[in-house]
């Protein structure tokens, strides 16, 4: 079962327990380990109103080229009510700005020390191209 097919059937289905966002850190590593030649991930986090409701996002992004020399985007988003803590989690890190690891990154940061420690909304995942 695909990234996108598990986060939606467990996030859908309401007898199944929801995943935790090491869970979901986690598998979307797994799935993103190996990456191929212009593929690289993004982590993003802050309070946007994409959808015309503010929202904290805590967000992994993939992107690889397609044959339109365009890119395609999977989005997991995990959604949080916006409070005092969370709006001073504002970043946003591709993994080729850094030394180290992209994951090791995420898993050292103030947002998923936060993101752990507190229940979330919705995890959102799509696809789309720039």
């Amino acid at each position: 079962m695909g990234l996108f097919q598990l986060f939606k059937k467990k996030t859908l289905e309401d007898k199944q327990p929801q995943l935790t966002v090491e869970q979901i850190v986690d598998a979307f590593e797994k799935k993103n380990q190996e990456l191929d030649e212009g593929e690289s991930i993004l982590f993003e986090t802050g309070i946007y109103d994409f959808t015309g409701e503010k929202l904290f996002y805590f967000s992994l992004v993939k992107q690889y080229p397609n044959e339109a020399e365009e890119y395609v985007q999977e989005h997991t988003d995990i959604l949080f009510e916006p409070d005092g803590e969370n709006n001073e989690l504002k970043e946003c890190v591709w993994d080729f700005d850094l030394d180290d690891n992209i994951f090791a990154y995420i898993k050292n940061s103030k947002a998923y020390v936060y993101a752990i420690e507190h229940p979330y909304l919705k995890v959102n995942t799509y696809e789309d191209e720039t």
